[in-house]
């Protein structure tokens, strides 16, 4: 064996490593799509159909925001044969995680030699950015390595032609797990097409095949994408969908007779601000390596999506790419560069590092150049190379103490940390009451229930009422209710003769009589400070 594929078997087998150790505890807990992902894998896996009985469907309708299938039906393969658990849920994304530095070796390889691909791929492997959504239920990993392994064929498609119908199918398979891949796909297709027209003279007849293929395999998820349930999901989250931006704008244009007003007044100019706001945003250090990303579930506190070594990596990297004599590979990693945040730039959340994932691999390619002309240039001695090393390392080390030390005290609610003990408990004494209430406030706690509890969906599917399942009844919850929580009057228009509740601390503090609730126990954060949820019985 070479000694690269050592090395690269070596990476693989660290990514891999990374990726699956305590798989099921951090992230601390499954969160509510992870959940229903999970559910509907199981319930297709046992009956072919998803929660609500449909058989076999294209899109999951879920908590009503339709997901794709891909990972769901991917999912399957391992809930129908290691049984539904958290870690089930989360191995699809993990496996395929792990395969990515292999896609970004190839890619790197070919563009560049093997000492700086080997690189690049070490790099991925480690990167906080990659092991964050590799670690847990993210549809957008597995999209992520299947449109890497389509630049893979697309590249060594030029001297193999049958790797250009193979670059269709893994392109088009993409599309199934994540939304951003309908932008992204069509246009690495033509960037790439554009930049290297001239090679690809002699491969029509590979590009008809694929483009054959392409329409074959990805017909239906286009189709439903124009569907009713399929646009509802994209007005969610476009950001088109946002009118205050507009109120303002309509109301001076409202009061403005100017015919000017038409021109500088256009409702267009905010969403084509706002727009080129979120894009640039993308670029900022603060999105890259300080955590500006809002959601909590992209990164670990004080930690952005590159670490802090990589400030002086990128600008070596890029002026070596921008020097560099081959034009095809410069513009196809830069147009790569440019592409990545398009949909993220017309979202209503930004910045968005999940819908950005794909800009992981210039960077990581820039990153991986700019190392390998320091090891080359700079540091020629030994001793300064190990220097080099050991701060890679550091940092990579301060990295796994923030992730699995810091993160899971800090940001555990974010990961709705507390419903599987909460469940746990529940069903320990479940038989000793007629009625259990338990709180919607976190939302949507009717799939914990059939989660954690293995509920066969034959029975749920003949009634699936996320309110009413057997002797459970889920309460209100303020984000489907226009801000109602479990309170007496609820409490008492579902009692039965003998009733559990479980609330939450801050609906126990709005009781007005709190004497009627005899708190049994309470399920705390996961630092132990914090109840989450309270669990009595109701008089």
């Amino acid at each position: 064996m070479r000694n690269y594929l050592k090395v690269l078997f070596i990476i693989f087998l660290l990514g891999g490593f990374l990726r699956l150790y305590k798989l099921e505890s951090y992230p601390p807990s499954i969160y509510w799509d992870e959940a229903a992902i999970g559910y509907n894998a199981y319930s297709i896996a046992q009956t072919g159909r998803d929660e609500y009985g449909v058989s076999h469907p294209i899109l999951f309708k879920s908590f009503n925001d339709f997901k794709l299938p891909g990972y769901i039906y991917t999912d399957t393969i391992f809930v129908k044969l290691f049984g539904l658990s958290p870690t089930t849920t989360r191995l699809p994304s993990a496996l395929f995680g792990a395969l990515a530095p292999i896609a970004v070796f190839l890619i790197a390889r070919k563009l560049f030699d093997e000492k700086t691909a080997l690189i690049a791929a070490f790099f991925l492997a480690i990167s906080p950015w990659h092991l964050q959504f590799s670690r847990a239920a993210f549809e957008a990993t597995i999209s992520f390595t299947l449109i890497l392994f389509g630049i893979v064929f697309l590249i060594y498609g030029q001297k193999n032609k049958l790797m250009i119908p193979l670059a269709a199918v893994t392109f088009s398979l993409s599309l199934y797990f994540y939304l951003a891949a309908r932008v992204i796909v069509p246009l690495i297709i033509l960037s790439f097409i554009l930049i290297n027209l001239k090679k690809q003279r002699g491969n029509l007849n590979s590009y008809i095949i694929g483009f054959a293929l392409a329409i074959l395999i990805s017909t239906p998820i286009l189709l439903s994408a124009f569907s009713s349930s399929g646009l509802k999901h994209l007005k969610e989250v476009s950001l088109f969908e946002d009118r205050t931006l507009l109120n303002t704008y309509v109301e001076a244009g409202a009061n403005d007779k100017n015919p000017l007003s038409k021109i500088f007044l256009n409702r267009r100019v905010p969403y084509m601000f706002e727009s080129l706001h979120k894009y640039f945003s993308h670029y900022s250090p603060g999105f890259l390596f300080f955590g500006d990303d809002p959601n909590p579930r992209h990164h670990p506190p004080f930690q952005g999506n590159l670490y802090l070594y990589e400030i002086i990596l990128l600008p070596l990297g890029f002026w070596n790419l921008l020097k560099a004599k081959n034009n095809q590979t410069k513009f196809f990693i830069l147009s790569i560069f440019l592409i990545s945040p398009i949909p993220a730039a017309f979202s209503k959340e930004s910045p968005h590092s999940l819908r950005t994932m794909l800009m992981l691999l210039p960077l990581v390619l820039t990153s991986a150049l700019g190392a390998s002309y320091i090891l080359k240039y700079i540091l020629k001695k030994t001793g300064a190379k190990l220097i080099f090393a050991a701060i890679i390392i550091l940092f990579f080390i301060n990295y796994l103490y923030t992730y699995y030390k810091l993160y899971p005290i800090r940001d555990s609610a974010a990961w709705a940390y507390g419903y599987q003990q909460m469940t746990r408990e529940v069903s320990k004494i479940q038989e000793d009451y007629d009625r259990i209430i338990v709180t919607g406030y976190y939302w949507k706690p009717y799939i914990y229930y059939l989660f954690f509890n293995n509920i066969d969906p034959e029975v749920y599917q003949k009634n699936p009422d996320i309110q009413l399942i057997g002797k459970y009844r889920f309460g209100t919850t303020f984000w489907d209710s226009g801000g109602k929580n479990l309170d007496e009057e609820t409490i008492d228009q579902l009692l039965d003769k003998k009733t559990l509740v479980v609330l939450s601390p801050q609906e126990f503090l709005a009781l007005k009589n709190k004497d009627r609730f005899k708190q049994l126990l309470s399920v705390n954060d996961y630092s132990n400070r914090n109840s989450i949820f309270l669990i009595g019985e109701w008089n």
